[in-house]
């Protein structure tokens, strides 16, 4: 199914998430008016202080919560994420909401570089730090990972073991080179020790 329409898609992902879906920011001047007795008064976010990124995203039923049709059936929309102020971001698929996240971390990210968002079942795996070995690895190292393991995502299996024999091969490779570096040791079998 092609859902695509990028004037419509992002032209309402944008208007919905500044008058909605993103949070709202702190009003000094209203704050200061207020003298804080009617606690923190936030304002509705503006789109130029906001970061809008528009790709095409081919989306299996399921990750956009279709129950009927499942990972048969896909669909081909724009993708619209938009990162708040507030730190938050939201994610669109044509002109449907699909999810909120409070404080994205940086798979998210990778993710949005990869042009390859999860599904609203796995929205929870982009929510907060992440673990201090993903934030040391380096970041075009990881956004080309996330590119490749958002293309396998559509793959058919021969193909996905293709790339899995590729990617082994690149493992062998740094450890190779790991190994000049510290003679007996590899990179890998070094990182894994720590």
């Amino acid at each position: 199914m092609d859902m695509r329409h990028p004037v419509r898609s992002l032209t309402w992902a944008v208007m919905r998430a500044i008058e909605q879906d993103l949070a709202g920011v702190d009003s000094p001047a209203a704050n200061d008016l207020l003298n804080a007795e009617a606690g923190r008064i936030t304002v509705r976010p503006r789109i130029e202080d906001c970061s809008v990124v528009m790709f095409t995203q081919v989306w299996r039923g399921s990750d956009l919560g279709f129950e009927r049709g499942g990972d048969k059936e896909c669909v081909d929309a724009e993708t619209v994420v938009i990162t708040g102020p507030a730190g938050d971001a939201c994610v669109y698929v044509s002109t449907q909401f699909l999810y909120r996240v409070g404080q994205p971390n940086r798979r998210f990210f990778l993710d949005v570089a990869a042009q390859c968002m999860r599904g609203k079942r796995e929205r929870c795996v982009y929510e907060g730090r992440d673990t201090e070995d993903q934030e040391a690895f380096d970041y075009e190292v990881a956004g080309a990972l996330a590119r490749v393991c958002g293309a396998v995502r559509m793959m058919d299996g021969e193909d996905a073991g293709r790339v899995a024999n590729m990617l082994r091969d690149c493992i062998e490779h740094v450890e190779a080179v790991g190994q000049t570096s510290a003679p007996g040791e590899g990179m890998i079998a070094r990182a894994s020790r720590a």
